[in-house]
């Protein structure tokens, strides 16, 4: 059974390319000369946008795929050494039930 691809794992090079100018092969150059896992997530967006013109989506998304390709971050987690909790309903608790 293939594995299932979340999010920024399904944009084609394609895309990417068409959309940004680079492929990810390129962008994960990029930042492995920048030396990304030392700087962090919110360094590497922050540098994408600022250095080489990316708008907010596409640095989350090029540096979220690079995390991924890397092992710096894996599947149900943020980052490589923290959680994040998806609610199984948008439902509301009264507020007494704290």
């Amino acid at each position: 059974m293939p594995e299932k691809q979340a999010g920024f794992r399904r944009i084609s090079d394609e895309s990417v390319r068409a959309r940004t100018g680079k492929s990810w092969a390129q962008w994960f150059r990029i930042l492995d000369r920048w030396r990304a896992p030392e700087k962090g997530h919110t360094a590497s967006a922050r540098h994408l946008r600022d250095r080489y013109g990316l708008g907010p989506w596409w640095a989350q998304a090029v540096s979220i795929r690079y995390e991924w390709e890397r092992g710096l971050r894996k599947e149900g987690r943020r980052t490589a050494c923290r959680f994040h909790y998806l609610p199984a309903s948008s439902g509301t608790l009264p507020l007494d039930s704290r």
